[in-house]
């Protein structure tokens, strides 16, 4: 009993200090995971969050330099076979498993089995949007786009051009008129970027038809790329519907809320143009050695014959040559009026247009030439006159 005593009690110190060698390396296996996981794994080789870890290394790098995602989980295959052997609840490892696997019904399998155990990991959520485009199922893509995006706001700017490819969709519309109502912060991140993407100002134009975006930045930005785009009729449309009872063609009135069918008015360094305390005229404001187009808008083509008049009260004759009116037909460079202010007689008669000229530029243009004064005058109103 004497002997068995200690030969008991050394066995149990023994196998207390492997034990807690082996939890001591499991405890360093786990600091190190995140911040170095193949330091983790040598430290204890059944950590599976490390071998997770080391797969999204592999899937990032690789993804980065080939500009393909199935090259980066393919080449990150065997690091997420092993984290998911060792710790089955690995989301990340379930995403690279999916992304790599070729046959499209293996491949929705995993991310079922996937779905039911996380469904917050935006990498694995990535992967199911994936799918869900390919499979043409864009409700469920929308509404993966928006739990994304609600977990994790940052990768708006890795998945937008995902989402404009499911918003160019014919039909689209109503699905995003569902999701986007203002609930999340992404939704008015989304509307400014897709304002700018072309294969998107349809379907935004049809959109805001039917919602207000609630920001007059995306507004204006929508109005300026469907111009930019050619597209003169839907934007004005777009135009009177957004601006409402204060849409105009009256080009004597100087607002700039919604250019280009409100005034574009210029504010640059020595070269600006605003309007006055009173609001009826516009002030242009011209330092020597500037000049350029200070103002100007699109209305639509009055019938003609027509004439276009600038009221004003300036008496000094350089300000009236360095000061012209100018006309083209929207999305057409030649010109069909520049003259300056020195003798418009009632004003500059119009007698015809061209063929499906259907909307027409007004602008204004100052100069004040080096050596001479600076032009600060006023204009009272631009005129469009039937004759």
């Amino acid at each position: 009993m004497t002997v068995a005593r200690p030969v008991r009690l050394g066995i149990s110190i023994a196998l207390g200090l492997v034990l807690a060698a082996a939890l001591g390396a499991q405890s360093a296996g786990i600091a190190l995971t995140k911040k170095a996981p193949d330091t983790a794994i040598a430290a204890f080789p059944l950590n599976g969050l490390a071998y997770e870890n080391i797969a999204s290394a592999v899937f990032l790098a690789t993804t980065e330099a080939t500009g393909s995602p199935e090259e980066g989980a393919r080449a990150a295959r065997p690091w997420a076979l092993e984290a998911y052997r060792l710790e089955p609840l690995v989301p990340k490892a379930h995403a690279i498993l999916a992304l790599a696997e070729d046959d499209p019904e293996k491949r929705r399998q995993i991310l079922d089995a996937a779905l039911a155990l996380n469904r917050r990991e935006p990498r694995l959520q990535a992967v199911v949007l994936q799918q869900q485009v390919a499979d043409a199922d864009y409700p469920a893509a929308i509404a993966s786009l928006d739990r994304i995006l609600r977990v994790k706001p940052s990768q708006y700017n890795e998945l937008f051009p995902v989402l404009i490819n499911v918003f160019a969709q014919e039909g689209a519309t109503d699905e995003f008129a569902k999701i986007l109502d203002g609930s999340s912060e992404w939704h008015g991140r989304f509307f400014r970027f897709a304002a700018s993407q072309p294969s998107a100002l349809r379907n935004m134009a049809e959109l805001r038809s039917k919602m207000s975006f609630d920001d007059e930045v995306t507004d204006r930005a929508l109005l300026r790329s469907l111009v930019r785009e050619g597209d003169v009729a839907t934007a004005y449309s777009l135009y009177q519907r957004i601006a409402g009872a204060d849409a105009t063609d009256a080009v004597g009135a100087w607002s700039s809320d919604y250019p280009p069918f409100d005034w574009s008015l210029t504010d640059d360094a020595g070269l600006r143009a605003q309007p006055s305390l009173s609001g009826k005229g516009l002030e242009i404001s011209v330092k020597p050695g500037k000049g350029g187009v200070v103002a100007r808008r699109l209305m639509r083509a009055p019938a003609t014959p027509f004439a276009i008049a600038v009221d004003h009260t300036i008496e000094r004759q350089q300000a009236l040559q360095d000061i012209d009116i100018t006309a083209r037909c929207a999305g057409q460079s030649d010109e069909i009026l520049n003259a300056n202010l020195v003798r418009q007689n009632g004003g500059y008669r119009i007698d015809s247009l061209p063929d499906e000229c259907n909307f027409i530029e007004i602008g204004l243009e100052a100069r004040a030439w080096s050596g001479r004064s600076a032009v600060n005058e006023e204009i009272e109103a631009i005129r469009v006159v039937r004759r």
